[in-house]
């Protein structure tokens, strides 16, 4: 295959269906492990995402592309960082970080995936959803486990740290005519481009914002919602 795909086409559906059953593999392998295990697991999949955006650095350099448009300087490339930390030394930001922008940030770019010209099970194609499926599995075997349990209240955290990174992406973008965490302008076919058309390109960034505090309302009141429904599910069964 020489060709890119369409998103929500057979090949797109077929990744979608088959990462889910790995991350429904991994979380239910994650919650039955030994805590010795659980630390290897961790470590295991912080340096898979690690080494494989290593080779594709190599790949992509190979291929003769622009390097300078290949960098992990995205929101889901963050999370190479976020993995390395967690399995070494876990702390309330990164665990924060990881529930509130990694796991909806690769979820979206699943379901609206940016590197749909790339050539159809080619290497960039593979390691594209392989390394979203990776992101996404970690933040949700952690909740599964109980290890990660997500404080709304920690949430200012997460605006500074997007305070500082934010600006510095954005100048870094027009510095050199990038498009870091699609910050310049959106994605085509993509929920992005709903928010560009809404609210221009003036207005884009704090539609961006507006969103992420709408997204992070679902998320933390879905997850409350599913932790009190648990804690009364377990009440009626031990009474």
């Amino acid at each position: 295959m020489d060709q890119g795909f369409i998103a929500f086409d057979a090949l797109h559906v077929s990744w979608l269906l088959a990462i889910a059953i790995g991350v429904a593999a991994v979380t239910y392998g994650y919650v039955k492990a030994l805590e010795s295990a659980r630390a290897w697991i961790k470590r295991v999949l912080a340096y898979s995402i690690l080494l494989a955006e290593g080779v594709k650095l190599l790949v992509v350099w190979q291929l003769g592309k622009p390097l300078l448009f290949y960098i992990p300087i995205h929101l889901c490339g963050l999370a190479i960082v976020l993995l390395m930390l967690h399995a070494y030394r876990p702390f309330a930001l990164v665990n924060e970080i990881l529930f509130s922008l990694t796991l909806p940030g690769a979820l979206i770019a699943l379901l609206f995936p940016g590197w749909t010209d790339e050539t159809a099970m080619g290497f960039l194609h593979i390691h594209s959803f392989v390394y979203h499926g990776i992101i996404t599995a970690y933040p949700i075997m952690l909740l599964a486990s109980g290890e990660l349990k997500p404080q709304a209240r920690q949430l200012w955290k997460v605006g500074l740290f997007l305070l500082v990174v934010i600006p510095l992406t954005y100048q870094f973008n027009a510095a050199v005519g990038t498009n870091y965490m699609f910050l310049n302008r959106p994605i085509a076919n993509s929920p992005l481009m709903l928010i560009y058309e809404t609210f221009g390109e003036r207005g884009y960034i704090w539609g961006l914002v507006l969103v992420a505090a709408i997204m992070w309302v679902i998320l933390y009141g879905g997850y409350a919602m599913v932790r009190a429904a648990y804690k009364h599910r377990r009440k009626l069964s031990n009474s």
